[in-house]
């Protein structure tokens, strides 16, 4: 005989399976604090190369513009600003890095525990039906 509530809690463990097992992988594998600082180790590399991406599009398209602050003490002025935009890009990203991963953690870490949860309960099931059996075998 199927036992349904037996069947509907396995049914929940294969849909996160299915769904959201990798993702939240690694909220079972690392601290939150290590979770965090991992991705944003990642960002910090993504978010600069992607800002020297940018800086060589526009120092190709506004070559005249650049040759132009590069001559004298410009080229100080200039380079204090690309550092200032640098940083104040990378503040922003480490930034948004920082509260998206955050909250991904903790949505994953209730969907991990969701699942444990329907692990245990299914496990108990299959306690008592055994139990059952047991007693009736005897």
């Amino acid at each position: 005989m199927v036992n349904e509530e037996r069947l509907r809690q396995l049914v929940k463990i294969a849909k996160f399976d299915t769904n959201d097992g990798k993702s939240c992988k690694p909220m079972t594998q690392y601290a939150r604090k290590d979770y965090v600082s991992l991705q944003m180790l990642k960002s910090f590399v993504t978010g600069t190369i992607t800002y020297a991406m940018m800086f060589a599009i526009w120092a190709l398209y506004s070559m005249d513009t650049l040759i132009r602050k590069m001559t004298g003490n410009g080229i100080f002025e200039f380079a204090a600003k690309v550092l200032i935009l640098y940083l104040t890009f990378m503040l922003l990203y480490m930034g948004a890095t920082y509260i998206v991963f955050q909250v991904k953690y903790t949505e994953g870490r209730k969907k991990v525990k969701k699942y444990y949860n329907s692990l245990r309960t299914v496990n108990a099931m299959y306690e008592r039906g055994e139990n059952k059996t047991q007693r009736e075998g005897d």
